[in-house]
């Protein structure tokens, strides 16, 4: 124990601090640059997750070093011996299971200079783990007849799990081609992976078989899976070819689960850039589902359920251009695959049922984000955020807040010079790796002189705007105060000047009465202002949806009771709503109680929804939201002559 110790000390020292590998939130640039993994992994009895594999890692060094050693990561397996270049080498370990950088090391017994290829060879054996906890999903697993690998963990200090059954440097930056020969008992096992199939296998032996699987594009280790199975394979017609592998049993629903895939490849490929890959490929297992390059490993009750809308395919298949093609450099970017392909199921959804469902679900997406996600794992960045509990390598946040904040960027940008965006950051950063900074340069073209604000705000920066919006008299006219007020509460929390606020109002024109729909930006102290004849919603028109939250509403225009007799001409009765958005009900608020007012629920049509009396000396009208939908409406105080406007909005969690 001693004496190993001490080798390790000295080889430590022998390293050096530039050769500290990368942590999962830190790239650190390295000397060599991983070029092909070719592995042959049996598998001789997959329901005991059992394995035997050799793996050749082909490595380009970037930089000369006198006898460098070679880093790789192998979690939870016996190595057997290492070769460079076909000579038997010696291999150390750094660190222990809890570290997060715990690798292996092999020494390459020579000096290297920059453009030098060596291969490492690495022999090993023993029963393929998972990240463990209550409810493992990254590693390996052996559930419902298949033996299946999830490349990243939600609770592991780690995050990169295909360190749990391949030897490979297993960080997102450095990206490989891929080829294996995937050896199983000559049963009633097919093997599914990534890339092509190689049709032309090598022959078996007679207990067992052999598939052949080569990606030949720069796959990040975290994308690289395999699933054993006695699975069918359901092919689908499209110019991208098609392959779902599922149990027979399943076959008839995963069919129609699966049946809108190619038309939501072929959507993506029209938006983002042509399908980056050879084929998409879908393997159903219990965990999920999980964006695996080019082998999607798909939740089995999901894959049940035969919903053909399926939105959680589309999120996975938006993967493929990000996240797959386009990688983040490291996991402080995740926010960079998961907000934009939740942001594209919302486009899925606008594909096959229209723009309006489009606005609905990123409505709900923002809502579900302010009234559940934000309460349940705190409110931070999109970028860097804090990975202990209640959050994970994976927080909800990254998901909801940011497909919202994409969408947003839509708003601002219009649709062409967002989609033109897009594809130019997926081309430029083709099968490598990219930061915020890239998505952030990528964006200048739509965004323009709101490219930094929108970052450091939405990106970088913490919480949503929150509003206080009054409704005064200016004349004939209503005057309109929108605030932003969340520094009252949360000082850390930003101005947000890069907020597009969809408003809808009213005002008299020369042929009558015109309705705009406009997007408005406040000040750089939180403010819009603007005269109207009525204001109809905030948040809620036919252009876009926020990130945003009405605290309050209030009303202080002048208000008539009887049918033509102003009470008292320098009264003003103020109203205010509250919570607003509202859940299942809200209440009225009023300064003048002295009689009894109507106050009816009318949608954006007219029609009138629901009717309550709310009586003398009542200052505080509850009133029931509970049977209306998600939407805007608004709420009409009616005393006699004028009766009084306020724009509500329903907005409840999915």
């Amino acid at each position: 124990m001693i004496t190993n110790r001490i080798v390790l000390i000295f080889l430590a020292a022998c390293i050096g601090v530039s050769a500290q590998i990368s942590t999962p939130t830190l790239f650190q640039p390295q000397i060599f640059d991983v070029q092909h993994y070719d592995a042959t992994i049996a598998f001789p009895d997959p329901a005991a997750r059992t394995i035997i594999a050799d793996v050749s890692i082909v490595v380009r060094w970037t930089s000369a070093a006198p006898v460098p050693t070679f880093p790789f990561h192998l979690r939870g397996l016996l190595i057997d011996s290492v070769f460079v270049n076909g000579a038997p080498s010696t291999v150390a370990t750094f660190g222990v299971d809890a570290s997060d950088t715990m690798h292996h090391r092999v020494t390459i017994g020579r000096n290297v200079v920059a453009g030098n290829l060596d291969t490492i060879r690495v022999f090993y054996h023993g029963t393929m783990t998972n990240e463990g906890g209550t409810r493992p999903w990254g590693g390996v697993h052996f559930q419902d007849s298949v033996l299946y690998a999830m490349g990243v963990g939600f609770k592991n200090v780690y995050v990169s799990s295909t360190q749990h059954w391949l030897a490979c440097y297993d960080h997102p930056s450095d990206k490989a081609t891929f080829s294996a020969q995937f050896v199983v008992p000559n049963t009633i096992w097919v093997v599914a992976s990534v890339g092509k199939e190689i049709t032309n296998r090598p022959p078996g032996t007679l207990d067992s078989t052999i598939y052949r699987w080569s990606e030949d594009h720069p796959t990040a280790t975290y994308l690289l899976t395999f699933a054993v199975a006695p699975y069918k394979k359901i092919e689908l017609p499209s110019d991208v070819p098609h392959v779902f592998y599922t149990l027979a049993r399943d076959s008839a629903k995963s069919a129609k689960s699966y049946s809108r895939v190619p038309h939501m490849t072929t959507l993506f490929a029209n938006t983002y850039g042509a399908y980056p890959f050879d084929k998409v490929g879908f393997c159903n297992t219990v965990e999920g589902s999980m964006e695996h390059q080019s082998m999607i490993s798909f939740k089995l009750s999901i894959a049940q359920s035969g919903e053909t809308q399926n939105r959680t395919a589309a999120h996975e298949l938006a993967h493929q251009w990000f996240g797959d093609c386009v990688s983040p450099v490291d996991y402080r970017y995740a926010w960079l695959t998961e907000s934009f392909a939740t942001y594209s199921e919302s486009v899925w959804l606008e594909e096959i049922l229209g723009f309006s469902v489009y606005l609905k679900s990123i409505s709900e997406t923002a809502t579900a984000y302010i009234k559940q996600v934000s309460k349940s794992e705190g409110v931070f960045a999109l970028e860097d955020f804090p990975r202990q509990a209640p959050s994970s390598n994976y927080p909800q946040t990254i998901y909801g807040k940011g497909a919202v904040v994409v969408a947003m960027m839509r708003a601002i940008a219009g649709d062409e010079p967002f989609t033109q965006a897009l594809q130019g950051y997926i081309q430029s950063h083709r099968y490598a790796t990219a930061a915020t900074i890239d998505m952030k340069n990528a964006m200048r073209s739509a965004l323009g002189a709101k490219t930094d604000r929108f970052f450091d705000e939405w990106v970088t920066g913490i919480g949503w705007p929150q509003l206080n919006i009054n409704i005064g008299q200016d004349g004939s006219d209503a005057k309109i105060t929108i605030h932003q007020v969340q520094q009252n509460l949360h000082p850390t929390w930003p101005i947000f000047t890069s907020l597009p606020l969809n408003v809808v109002y009213t005002r008299n024109g020369f042929a009558g009465i015109d309705t705009l729909d406009v997007v408005m930006y406040c000040d750089s102290t939180g403010l819009i202002e603007f005269n109207c004849t009525e204001l109809l919603s905030v948040n809620a028109g036919a252009r876009c949806r926020s990130l945003v939250e009405t605290m309050r509403t209030t009303s202080t225009m002048d208000f008539f009771e009887g049918n033509t007799t102003l009470v008292n001409p320098s009264l003003r009765a103020g109203f205010a709503l509250a919570p607003n958005p509202a859940n299942d009900s809200i209440t009225l608020v009023r300064s003048d109680a002295r009689s009894s007012i109507i106050v009816r629920i009318v949608d954006m049509q007219g029609s009138t929804l629901h009717t309550q009396t709310c009586g003398a000396n009542e200052s505080n009208c509850l009133i029931s939201t509970r049977s209306l939908s998600n939407g805007a409406y608004n709420i009409i105080v009616d005393g006699g002559k004028t009766p009084v406007r306020l724009p509500l909005n329903i907005t409840r969690g999915e």
